[in-house]
């Protein structure tokens, strides 16, 4: 008899402590920027969060959060954190490129390498969880008919 698989498991845990992680950023990008959309915020860390970024990342930490309860939750949104942070890596180092100030981000290269890294992040995540043993119900004995 295979052992039970017990949800959440440590992929949940690992997404839980992202979307903590990601929430903290927000709230902090937010309260360092304030409300301004303009490109001379101060320096978080090593990030320069303006207040569109800093909502992005709150929502995904939010996100993150809703989706780690549940085994699909945890697969979709690993899967959409891959797909997206790809996708605003690309677009972030394509717009460095071409001029300061053209993207509603203000990313730069510190904030590309941050959404690479969570893209890596949800392909290790998605891995982990696809790979794991689903849980099982346990079998229930029919008794004579």
């Amino acid at each position: 008899m295979a052992p039970r698989i017990h949800w959440p498991n440590r992929w949940a845990l690992v997404l839980t402590a992202e979307g903590l992680l990601l929430v903290l950023l927000g709230l902090l990008g937010l309260a360092n920027a304030g409300w301004r959309a303009s490109e001379d915020v101060p320096v978080l860390v090593i990030f320069q969060l303006n207040t569109a970024h800093s909502i992005l990342l709150l929502v995904a930490g939010v996100l993150a959060l809703v989706a780690a309860r549940w085994r699909r939750g945890v697969v979709v949104f690993a899967a959409s954190q891959m797909v997206v942070g790809v996708m605003l890596f690309v677009y972030g180092t394509a717009e460095s490129t071409v001029g300061e100030g053209r993207t509603p981000f203000s990313l730069d290269p510190a904030e590309n390498f941050l959404h690479a890294g969570l893209a890596v992040l949800g392909f290790i995540i998605l891995c982990g969880v696809t790979s794991a043993p689903t849980p099982t119900e346990p079998r229930r004995i029919v008794t004579g008919h």
